[in-house]
């Protein structure tokens, strides 16, 4: 007995977003209402084990990525369009434990039917990239963050030139002239990392319109908010939050943890301000339908406080 016949059987699923398996062999699926367990083998033995590693591995391979005890983790996107990621022992105990996330993918003109539970908040979305404005994207793990901005991306004019920087490539927009770099860890001997930040300095020179982030979490902030502020307009960038506000918030202390001394938060504030247009959070609900729960229209700042304008999704 195997699970990898299953495995591919549910990868090859389009209603299924998520595969979770544990390190006793334990299946969860999530085909919209949240994960329900789905295989639990009469008896998972070191061979079936064994043979999930070697599927895993197999995968890896075939992207060009591994694993060592140095590293123990690993995040890869692999065919048909998941990204994968594997924990090995002994931090997962006695097993694997992987997860699976089935990437999203424009729909080419069409995304809008995939926002039709917030039609009027994507629309006025699509017009601020067309314009060139900069929109930032919070919400929490598997709320449609990066569905959305895949989405976006569409609406991008076809002869501006969009580098995304990323750790894993999730990103894939009905787009002509889209590039994505993606980050790389240290190997077994420390060497070889390339952090968001390093990519994020190399893409300026490869002259591009518009410059994404895949998720912000880092020092990668205070760079991104100096490009936004020196002529690079339009970018778009993702950020785990429960709110827009909570999502200004977040980056304000993710900048500062990596900021110099000298850079005070009313400076802070300001580039944030002036760098950042529009504040979208999306949210998945009890349904497992995804919508855009707030839009706010960044307005300036007053008191030392970010000024932030609800837009109303009835009208």
């Amino acid at each position: 007995m195997s699970i990898i016949p299953d495995l591919q059987k549910w990868m090859g699923d389009p209603s299924i977003t998520d595969i979770c398996i544990n390190a006793d062999g334990q299946a969860y699926l999530d085909r919209g209402a949240g994960l329900e367990p789905q295989y639990q083998p009469p008896t998972y033995c070191e061979s079936e084990s064994s043979q999930l590693k070697t599927w895993v591995l197999e995968q890896l391979s075939s992207v060009g990525k591994s694993w060592d005890a140095r590293n123990p983790f690993v995040d890869a996107s692999i065919q048909p369009a998941h990204r994968l990621h594997a924990v090995f022992p002994p931090i997962s105990g006695r097993g694997m434990v992987i997860s699976l996330r089935r990437l999203g993918r424009a729909l080419s003109g069409h995304s809008s039917q995939r926002w039709e539970h917030s039609q009027l908040l994507f629309e006025r979305l699509q017009r601020a990239v067309k314009s060139g404005e900069s929109v930032l994207i919070a919400g929490s793990t598997g709320s449609g963050k990066t569905t959305l901005l895949n989405d976006l991306l569409s609406f991008v004019p076809q002869n501006e030139r969009i580098l995304a920087l990323e750790d894993t490539p999730e990103l894939s927009p009905a787009h002509p002239h889209f590039l994505s770099l993606q980050s790389r860890t240290a190997n077994a001997d420390g060497y070889g990392e390339i952090s968001i930040r390093t990519l994020l300095k190399q893409c300026l020179r490869m002259r591009p319109d518009r410059v994404l982030l895949g998720e912000c979490r880092g020092a990668e902030i205070l760079d991104l908010l100096q490009i936004l502020n020196t002529g690079h307009r339009g970018s778009l960038a993702t950020l785990h939050a429960n709110s827009a506000r909570d999502a200004l918030k977040r980056m304000e202390t993710l900048a500062l943890l990596n900021a110099p001394e000298s850079l005070s938060i009313q400076a802070l504030r300001e580039w944030i301000s002036s760098g950042i247009q529009w504040v979208a959070h999306v949210h998945r609900d009890e349904d497992g339908k995804r919508k855009i729960r707030e839009l706010a229209q960044v307005s300036g700042i007053e008191s030392g406080t970010i000024l932030l304008r609800p837009v109303d999704s009835r009208t």
